[in-house]
């Protein structure tokens, strides 16, 4: 081993290997390596050669991930079967390698990746099916955090309501959608073959978030969606108030009056949701 390649090159060499799609004698090939020159450094005997040897970790490497990347995205995995799932999870390993020691961060990009697949091009509403079920795993390991109560707003004087400070809870998230992919969700939970989702406005966004175990999610309409970003972006000088909520529907209204009485119906749900955090 001491007139072997550095130890960095040698663990280099077998990631390629391990990682690539092709399996270990044709990875090596591909390189113009002879398996003598794995025999060098991996021992082989009678019930397995270095090639067959380094196979095994190969194949847990990807079968492993791609039980994960099947948990993680269920829905695009019922969507476009089996053998379609397995090859986007290859393409998907080859272009973002697990990087990461813990395997919870291994399907992260896929959305994006989904978005530059074949298999979106004739279904580009695969897209944000994936981008939910991402949102969905991710708000379920955010932090708990105390939340805000309809009990604690009760006794604040109608002339410091404006000043009221707002924040969402960290287990929650707006994820924009161009197809109305919830559709597709119910029909899927309801283990019936769902149709296209119907294209959506511009406007149209998935609200996620989770509150105690169980992560939720529902479609917001354009004026909530303004809202919720008001919510989700505070300033750099601290939360959003719920004047500034007032201010953000009355522009899109043109009626204090009416904006006034739609954030206090929207303050009301996410209070009812758990959508809000003390701030």
């Amino acid at each position: 081993m001491a007139d072997g390649p550095p130890l960095a090159e040698l663990q280099a060499r077998f990631f390629e290997l391990v990682t690539g799609r092709q399996g270990v004698a044709k990875e090596l090939a591909a390189r113009g390596l002879p398996e003598a020159a794995l025999a060098a450094v991996i021992a082989g005997d009678a019930r397995a050669s270095a090639v067959e040897r380094l196979d095994v970790y190969a194949n847990m490497y990807f079968f492993r991930i791609l039980d994960v990347l099947r948990s993680d995205y269920p829905k695009l995995l019922a969507v476009v079967g089996d053998e379609a799932f397995h090859d986007l999870a290859t393409d998907y390993l080859q272009a973002y390698p697990s990087r990461h020691p813990s395997l919870r961060f291994v399907g992260a990009a896929m959305p994006g990746f989904v978005a530059g697949h074949a298999l979106a091009a004739a279904r580009p509403w695969l897209v944000p099916l994936a981008a939910l079920e991402w949102a969905r795993v991710d708000v379920f390991d955010r932090a708990d955090v105390p939340l805000l109560e309809r009990e604690a707003l009760a006794g604040v004087p109608p002339e410091d309501f404006a000043a009221i400070a707002l924040a969402p809870v960290p287990a929650a998230t707006l994820v924009p959608a161009a197809w109305a992919v919830e559709e597709t969700w119910r029909a899927l939970e309801r283990e019936q073959v769902p149709e296209a989702p119907d294209a959506a406005d511009g406007a149209h966004a998935i609200l996620v978030w989770r509150r105690g175990v169980a992560v939720q999610h529902r479609a917001v309409d354009a004026l909530e969606r303004r809202a919720l970003e008001r919510l989700f972006g505070p300033t750099t000088f601290g939360p959003t108030t719920f004047g500034a909520l007032c201010a953000e529907l009355g522009e899109a209204l043109g009626s204090e009056e009416a904006a006034a009485q739609l954030a206090v119906r929207l303050l009301g749900g996410w209070l009812a949701d758990g959508l809000l955090a003390v701030v």
